[in-house]
């Protein structure tokens, strides 16, 4: 299996699962590298990388969630032999929300969605603009976030290359327009911060509108870093999920 959309973090002949990992804005395969000592041999890691970072930075940008997971959907065919999850970070989240909706009517559905640091489909905030801020705004917005290297966000040379791949993918998550529509059929488990300045915690209550499954909520302690500092406990949740959907 070979597809620029997926970067395999630890491939396993012996997977029983896989969990399908989807990005922060401007972020890669790299988000997730250090799960590869976290979870056990029976799951087969993968990441969604875009066009336009990492080893596809010179492809041209997409900036409409359609396109996304059009494409993506197309990408993930020789993926979905084995039951599989799907994790969305910030506004990763939506975009797994929205590819798991279309693999559902296709036919193909996740096993499991796990969605972090987002507001349900329903309160995201799409007329924020974060994508229009200046350079300076958009860099003291990711500064507050605290989920981009301070030392990306104050190298301007860094900070040039980051910057496009960054504003397509907040102009992905603010231009998708939500179309109420049944729940999944399909778990959704969603970590939180009680302290994000992203989001909140009646928005993330509201997932609970979007599946007809079951519900879970585990919220830290903090702010948006809560990824980054609590990724073993998050880790730990995932894998005990994915150890449930491979026995069965």
């Amino acid at each position: 299996m070979s597809t620029p959309w997926i970067a395999r973090l630890r491939p396993s002949g012996t997977a029983t699962t896989r969990l399908i990992c989807l990005p922060h804005a401007g972020g890669g395969g790299a988000t997730f590298r250090s799960w590869s000592t976290g979870l056990s041999d029976g799951v087969d890691l993968c990441a969604v990388r875009l066009p336009g970072r990492e080893s596809r930075l010179r492809e041209p940008l997409l900036t409409r969630m359609g396109d996304v997971v059009g494409e993506l959907a197309g990408a993930l065919t020789e993926y979905l032999d084995l039951p599989y999850a799907l994790f969305g970070y910030c506004s990763g989240a939506l975009t797994a929300y929205e590819l798991a909706r279309l693999l559902e009517q296709a036919g193909r559905p996740p096993a499991h969605l796990f969605v972090c640091a987002c507001p349900s489909p329903a309160a995201v905030e799409r007329d924020s603009g974060v994508h229009k801020m200046s350079g300076p705004e958009l860099a003291d917005h990711l500064r507050a976030l605290g989920i981009i290297p301070t030392t990306i966000i104050d190298d301007p040379g860094l900070f040039a290359l980051f910057e496009p791949s960054v504003r397509a993918d907040y102009e992905i998550f603010e231009t998708d327009v939500h179309r109420p529509a049944a729940p999944l059929n399909l778990p959704i488990t969603v970590f939180g911060a009680d302290d994000d300045p992203s989001t909140t915690v009646p928005t993330m209550m509201r997932w609970r509108e979007e599946t007809s499954g079951e519900f879970t909520m585990r919220l830290f302690p903090g702010d948006h870093s809560f990824f980054e500092q609590d990724r073993t406990s998050i880790m730990r949740t995932v894998a005990a999920e994915l150890e449930a959907v491979g026995a069965r």
